[in-house]
């Protein structure tokens, strides 16, 4: 694998991690089975609140084998975005009324695709 790292120096933390399967990874000797050389990942993560980091990206591209015959495709997009900070003491009604009457009721403020796929052949 090979790939690169960004470290916010100021908080100490990664902000995001990038690579790719430079060569095929294989399990068990490859009895297990393995993933193909090409497979990419793209992870980022953003502080969000002071000292409050999440996750604000993900990206995972890899094809492989399982077991000799399982075909394996992963293909993950996953991103997040406009966080907002709310009151501690806030109710789950009160959230719910927050979620109605805002935009996040109608366009979502995070938004995950994943698509796994497991074929046998």
């Amino acid at each position: 694998m090979e790939g690169s790292v960004w470290v916010n120096g100021k908080e100490a933390r990664v902000e995001e991690i990038t690579g790719h399967l430079i060569h095929e990874v294989k399990f068990g000797g490859g009895l297990l089975g393995h993933l193909n050389k090409g497979g990419t990942f793209d992870v980022k993560q953003a502080e969000v609140a002071r000292g409050y980091w999440e996750m604000t990206l993900l990206k995972v591209q890899m094809k492989g084998k399982a077991l000799f015959f399982k075909t394996i495709g992963v293909q993950q997009n996953y991103s997040r975005s406009d966080f907002r900070q709310v009151p501690d003491d806030l109710t789950l009604a009160q959230a719910a009324d927050i979620l109605r009457h805002s935009n996040a009721a109608v366009r979502p403020t995070a938004a995950a695709v994943r698509e796994v796929g497991v074929r046998g052949h």
